[in-house]
């Protein structure tokens, strides 16, 4: 018999799976050790230990290659790629205030798979994340979503909770896709979109 011993380290750690499902050890290094200089093997020994106490199981993921720790079910390769945008995010530096995955439009017609408000430099951004692996991006939409004013609306109820005033733009669009496009992802002139790539090597492209 070993004796349970968790820190407050893993305490955060199990909290975030208990919310989100599950975590991986790049978006635990991004979350918890990304001051470290050996923040991953710092991420990997907890998620170890974490196992070892039973608190979580994990598996070898074979998309990613890549160990999952979790506690209820596997993950979805759209729901893996939505936690890895919000670990950069809080990596980053900002502060998240308001995050839904599979965030609902239209009386739940449609969904997106993520939602995100944060701030970071004194500029409260609002993106929308949509995983594009196996069908086109979905342009029709995000049109309709645009023109029933409900994203609009939903940014601005966040962001007077946050203390500011009118707010009437629709949230950034970002795209995880790893098709090269011929052309850049284009919905409306009022509709900024960002692609990344499903590694978000170009993640500091959706502070601009």
């Amino acid at each position: 018999m070993f004796r349970l011993c968790l820190t407050d380290e893993d305490r955060k750690i199990l909290r975030f799976v208990e919310d989100f499902g599950f975590i991986t050890i790049h978006q635990c290094q991004n979350m918890y050790y990304n001051t470290q200089q050996m923040g991953y093997e710092m991420a990997r020994k907890h998620l170890q230990k974490l196992v070892k106490y039973e608190k979580l199981d994990s598996y070898r993921d074979k998309d990613f290659n890549i160990n999952m720790y979790y506690t209820d079910k596997k993950p979805s390769y759209h729901e893996i790629l939505v936690l890895d945008y919000y670990s950069e995010i809080i990596k980053s530096g900002a502060k998240v205030h308001y995050f839904k995955k599979e965030q609902p439009w239209l009386d739940k017609k449609y969904f997106s798979d993520a939602y995100c408000v944060y701030s970071k430099a004194n500029k409260v951004i609002f993106d929308i994340v949509e995983v594009v692996r196996t069908k086109s991006v979905e342009v029709e939409k995000y049109k309709e979503i645009y023109k029933s004013h409900e994203a609009h609306n939903l940014s601005q109820q966040i962001y007077t909770k946050l203390g500011g005033q009118e707010y009437d733009l629709f949230p950034h669009l970002i795209i995880i896709d790893d098709v090269k496009h011929r052309d850049k992802l284009f919905i409306n002139d009022d509709i900024k979109t960002i692609q990344l790539d499903f590694k978000l090597t170009n993640i500091t492209d959706i502070f601009i």
